[in-house]
């Protein structure tokens, strides 16, 4: 009887507490249900349809909740179907510094699928596009060779820093605060949980909330595995010759390629040695611009440019042009062009690529996060070592270390660079040639996630664009968001993905 009277006050408590906790718990489910966002019917530049947008304020500093508050733009694509699930399909860009609203037009129609089911989600990431953008300009329109210099003129940070701080904390911008604010949005507009989508940077960032809300995720989709632990660019140099190496032993085994460049690895060397001693002097199309790696060129009168062109921009070109495997089809052909002392198509492939890739998004953004999350936490000379001996070199760290000397540095939390260890059922694509987030990224981040599954695409690079097949890429994501879980999933279809070929003409 002591024994009873004693364990019923117990008993109680747990009782109430728990009770209490059903209570609380189902209040903030009800509370999640209630949108504190709304939205209004609006039209984005390149979608023929209206779809529904609005802003959400939040405070710049998170912790204090005091100061200045930014606005965050949101789009929503509503699901399209009659059937429709309660948890959106959002797409979180790369970067750092891509707009994810700006990307909606382009990305929307390859989720068609999902959107039958599912709203499209589209938020803005704190600094990027339509919330509070942190731009640079790096580069002069009117002198052609300022595109041709620093990856980050430092002249240019000092200027940017000083213009953005007056109306921003520089070190506000990580990735973890970031994904507080997407957090925060997903409860405004009433989602229990959402389904990621992120690319390059944005499996970074994707892989960031999924630390921070695991409870607020249903499915994760990564392509292109940028975890916490991978410094930018410390890996970069060695990334690039992987992949340069492989695409020039898919050219030798290929019969055309083979046929038109038989000699494609030693030329390679050769335009390497002839870089090292110097620039080269080219003359450009002042206008040329290519939108896309296999696009022609823009019809402009064809006024010419004398500039010099270095070894850091050539081979900064190439790694570009294998970050797609359009792209990288045609690189052997430009090395080919160039150890035929061609630098032409190199020199206006880096001009394009520093003006449609480098020069634009907010690159303020990409110095706040890159500068707090990559660069501190690269050893003395580990860069360096890794670089020695490949095509690219050590330009990139080193210039981006010069240009972070002169950025605020942000704090991040502590355990930041851990294995990201979650139950999330997490669907994982990488390119078999991926110049900058190769397939052991995918397999680092797998080891930790027991519901995940790596999927490593043929031939692929950093994207898939240029490939056959990759149809089964969509249908894999597609089934794996429907289903929720990468059981069961048939993968059969990915050794049916293969390059279209390589460009052996000009």
């Amino acid at each position: 009887m002591v024994q009873v009277m004693r364990a019923t006050p117990i008993i109680l408590v747990v009782l109430l507490a728990s009770m209490s906790a059903s209570r609380e718990n189902a209040a903030q489910q009800q509370s999640a249900k209630t949108p504190s966002l709304v939205l209004s019917p609006c039209n984005v530049e390149g979608t023929p349809e209206k779809v529904k947008c609005g802003t959400y304020e939040v405070y710049e500093n998170r912790d204090s909740k005091k100061g200045r508050k930014i606005s965050l733009k949101v789009v929503v694509f509503p699901a399209t179907g009659q059937e429709r699930e309660p948890d959106p399909f959002v797409y979180v860009p790369g970067g750092p510094g891509s707009s994810a609203t700006e990307d909606a037009p382009y990305v929307a129609p390859q989720f068609a699928k999902i959107r039958e089911h599912r709203d499209l989600l589209f938020v803005d990431q704190r600094g990027t596009g339509g919330s509070h953008p942190l731009n640079c300009n790096f580069y002069n329109p009117a002198d052609i060779q300022s595109y041709f210099g620093y990856f980050f003129p430092l002249e240019d940070v000092r200027k940017c820093r000083e213009q953005l701080e007056q109306k921003a904390d520089l070190t506000l911008y990580t990735t973890p605060i970031a994904m507080d604010d997407l957090d925060e949005v997903r409860a405004a507009l009433g989602y229990l949980r959402l389904n990621l989508f992120g690319g390059s940077y944005g499996t970074r960032a994707s892989l960031v909330y999924l630390k921070r809300h695991p409870k607020h995720v249903r499915t994760v989709t990564l392509q292109g595995v940028a975890p916490t632990n991978q410094y930018m660019p410390r890996d970069f140099a060695q990334s690039m010759e992987r992949a340069l190496q492989g695409i020039l032993a898919e050219c030798g085994a290929d019969e055309a390629c083979n046929r038109a460049f038989p000699n494609l690895r030693a030329e390679t060397q050769a335009v390497l040695e002839r870089l090292i001693q110097g620039p080269v002097e080219v003359e450009v199309r002042k206008n040329f611009d290519r939108g896309g790696d296999n696009a022609s060129s823009v019809s402009r009168p064809e006024e010419r440019v004398k500039i010099k062109l270095s070894r850091d921009l050539a081979v900064e070109a190439v790694r570009y042009m294998l970050y797609h495997p359009g792209g990288a089809s045609r690189a052997p052909l430009l090395l080919h062009q160039a150890a035929q002392g061609n630098f032409v198509p190199i020199a206006e492939a880096a001009l394009s690529y520093r003006r449609n890739l480098v020069g634009s998004g907010a690159n303020g953004m990409y110095l706040s996060v890159t500068c707090a999350e990559d660069l501190p936490w690269i050893k003395p000379g580990e860069g360096e070592r890794l670089a020695a001996n490949t095509f690219l070199g050590g330009y990139r760290l080193r210039q981006q270390r010069e240009a972070c000397a002169l950025w605020p540095r942000a704090t991040i939390p502590s355990d930041y660079g851990e294995p990201v260890r979650a139950s999330a059922p997490v669907l994982i694509f990488t390119g078999e040639w991926d110049p900058v987030t190769p397939p052991s990224n995918g397999d680092a981040a797998a080891r930790h996630l027991p519901n995940s599954l790596h999927v490593m695409v043929p031939q692929g690079a950093h994207g898939f664009g240029g490939l056959e097949g990759i149809d089964c890429i969509q249908r894999l994501n597609t089934e794996f968001v429907e289903k929720g879980t990468v059981k069961g999933l048939d993968t059969s279809c990915v050794k049916n993905i293969r390059r279209k070929g390589f460009i052996v003409a000009p």
